[in-house]
């Protein structure tokens, strides 16, 4: 096995390219030529890779595209940004590193939309109409992609939390940034633009400005769902805003909430005398109260914990029945709430650990069972809380 990879290694290292001319990148190039016309890829897409013979033709187009062909070009721009990148690695200071590099956002960006609103570009001998590609029913996409590049220098050395508010000012800067050529003339000088435009720049920016809207009902119901994560086990179906992507609605935090409070129960009464079980279900209201703030001692910290309450009613049985209740009181579906239970059984058995019993009654302690969580029920239940 080790003189097999040893072989396979050997290999490798012979077939890595060690430069740009060596039959190694030629070798690998062919590969890529067959591979590309075995795979039934678009007539076009075939004709550019064919039509390219070698590497160094490859490097030859680029250099012919990206070199400036006058001083005032989006290809000067770009490389005085990359110069700039360049330079900001050199210094030791962190200050002044990021000052070099913040520069270099200065150039990358209108040269990024010198670019785009360049009405013809040469890629090997195809003419690619950028701005036209841009157009989408007669509106021209650069400013809402310049308009991301400007959030990304704003808040780029920002938390993640700060990233939203990225989001709410890209659709309307994007739309000033569409709106500036209207207000300049031939010169240039500053101009009025007519009623038309005008119109049309009040609809651009009203339009942004609903996107904004969305992008903030976005992070706001996100938000919620962090803090109050039994939303999610409601029915949105309905929602006008809300879209179910999962196949499947999560748990309600009440199942947690109903599991802790069997645990905790068990924990009081279980192996205890009959008659002290007794006492504890007649005078249940306070003992609620106690054993649904050792539940909440026992989650994890979050908002909606003080929206849910714990509690319990004593059905008529032969034996004890407890009726386990959580009640979700913050917002629902319908307003009016949800709960769901867990029935638990208190049955007395005899205790085995006694060895001299006076009375048949002291021979008796609780065990406590219980069910599975019932489904969600709307509304509060028939009960004094």
């Amino acid at each position: 096995m080790a003189d097999i990879l040893n072989f396979l290694g050997s290999v490798l290292k012979v077939l890595i390219p060690t430069s740009i001319t060596s039959w190694q990148a030629i070798f690998w190039f062919a590969v890529l030529i067959f591979v590309v016309g075995n795979l039934g890829l678009n007539a076009a897409v075939r004709n550019i890779v064919f039509s390219v013979l070698s590497i160094d033709e490859i490097f030859k187009q680029l250099r012919k595209t990206l070199t400036p062909p006058k001083p005032d070009s989006w290809q000067t721009l770009l490389w005085i940004s990359i110069f700039s990148w360049a330079m900001s690695l050199l210094p030791e200071s962190l200050f002044i590193q990021g000052f070099i590099a913040t520069c270099a956002w200065f150039f990358l960006i209108p040269g990024i939309h010198w670019f785009m609103h360049e009405e013809k570009f040469k890629v090997f001998d195809l003419t690619i109409n950028v701005k036209k590609g841009l157009t989408v029913n007669g509106i021209w996409l650069g400013p809402w992609v310049t308009g991301a590049l400007v959030c990304m220098l704003l808040f780029s050395g920002f938390p993640e939390n700060r990233l939203s508010t990225a989001f709410l000012l890209w659709p309307p800067l994007s739309a000033i940034i569409a709106a500036l050529p209207k207000f300049i003339a031939m010169g240039p000088k500053y101009k009025i633009p007519d009623s038309a435009a005008r119109q049309e720049l009040v609809i651009l920016l009203l339009t942004n400005l609903l996107f904004s809207c969305w992008f903030q009902l976005f992070f706001l119901t996100q938000s919620w769902l962090v803090d109050y994560p039994s939303l999610l086990s409601q029915d949105l179906s309905r929602s006008a805003f809300v879209v179910k992507v999962a196949s499947n609605r999560p748990s309600s935090r009440g199942i947690v909430i109903l599991d802790q409070a069997e645990i905790a129960l068990k924990e009081q009464l279980d192996g205890r005398s009959w008659s002290q079980v007794e006492r504890w279900l007649f005078d249940l209201k306070p003992q609620m109260q106690q054993l649904e703030a050792t539940v909440m001692s026992r989650l994890p910290p979050l908002k909606e914990n003080g929206l849910w309450h714990l509690s319990g009613e004593v059905l008529p049985r032969t034996e004890y029945q407890l009726q386990l209740m959580a009640l979700w009181r913050g917002p629902s579906a319908d307003g009016s709430g949800y709960y769901l239970m867990k029935p638990c059984q208190v049955t007395r058995i005899p205790d085995t650990r006694r060895a001299i019993a006076r009375t048949v009654a002291s021979t008796q302690i609780a065990q406590v069972s219980c069910d599975m969580t019932t489904d969600i029920k709307a509304g509060q239940p028939d009960m004094g809380l």
